[in-house]
């Protein structure tokens, strides 16, 4: 999230910055770690290193970036279940624009950027109290198991994409197999990985 200087920013100037950016992180998209702070503030035409007044780092600037090029989810709690939710999550895809893509393809090859989603980005852009929302929803329906605590479970569901972006880097797969292993590890997540009329043999 940037700093609550950049807000103060003329719009055009922010989008100037922006429009730097995204120039810079499709140029060197192989290999983000040599995309430049100072060349975007160069590209944009401001002060050398006064990208740091407005974003705590690049990767701040970057996922900034990233989700000024993502759609709003076009479900609602009130319609859907958890579950059919997650089915649509899978073809997070369709939800961007072409630069999007590109930047998403960047964070497919970068685990600090696919870390910060997972577990930073998606705090401050609605997405945990998303899952909640859904699994309240979901439990107002009597659809979950008693006790089940609900933001416990948003947490738990969160980092599966972590644990499945972790799964393909280990076995080399790609992004089409990456996703297979996501419904996998989805359904046993959903669904339970024993049998049914199990639960007290193995207690």
């Amino acid at each position: 999230m940037p700093k609550k200087l950049f807000f103060k920013l003329p719009p055009e100037k922010q989008q100037r910055i922006l429009d730097a950016a995204a120039e810079e992180f499709i140029a060197y998209q192989d290999n983000y770690k040599k995309s430049s702070v100072n060349r975007i503030a160069e590209k944009a035409d401001i002060a050398i290193g006064s990208i740091y007044k407005y974003f705590y780092d690049k990767n701040d600037l970057f996922m900034y970036l990233f989700n000024q090029h993502k759609s709003s989810p076009d479900s609602h709690p009130d319609s859907d279940t958890f579950y059919a939710y997650s089915a649509k999550e899978v073809t997070l895809e369709d939800q961007f624009t072409p630069t999007g893509k590109i930047m998403l393809d960047i964070i497919g090859s970068t685990p600090a950027l696919f870390e910060n989603l997972v577990f930073k980005s998606r705090e401050q852009d609605g997405y945990m109290q998303r899952l909640y929302a859904y699994l309240q929803n979901d439990q107002a329906r009597g659809y979950l198991r008693k006790g089940v605590d609900a933001e416990l479970v948003s947490y738990m569901y969160s980092a599966l994409e972590f644990i499945s972006y972790q799964y393909r880097m280990h076995k080399g797969l790609n992004s089409d197999d990456e996703r297979k292993a996501f419904q996998e590890m989805t359904e046993i997540f959903f669904f339970g990985l024993y049998k049914d009329g199990i639960e007290d043999e193995i207690r």
